[in-house]
């Protein structure tokens, strides 16, 4: 029984990749390679689901092919979650 409906926000997110017009086709065809690697080591869909979603987002947020992407990339996605985290849970004691 799946409560938390995992197979059918792995298949939204699937679809929002696939849909993307933010994407190019050459990441999308990289994350596609991703998620068959996910499935041929029998992960769940609930962790596939996970790193594809935050897969995606990292994806438009460096704006450049994931083949090209190098280490201070990375850092400045890591540095920018850090930030939105930090500030949603400043918003949430504030209240």
């Amino acid at each position: 029984m799946d409560i938390h409906n995992y197979k059918k926000r792995y298949e939204r997110t699937l679809e929002r990749i696939k849909e993307s017009k933010e994407v190019s086709t050459k990441n999308k065809e990289i994350i596609l390679n991703f998620h068959d690697s996910c499935f041929a080591e029998d992960l769940s869909v609930c962790k596939i689901e996970k790193y594809l979603y935050d897969l995606f987002n990292f994806t438009q947020m460096l704006n450049k092919d994931l083949s090209k992407t190098d280490k201070q990339d990375l850092q400045k996605i890591v540095a920018e979650f850090n930030r939105l985290e930090e500030e949603s849970e400043d918003e949430e004691s504030c209240e």
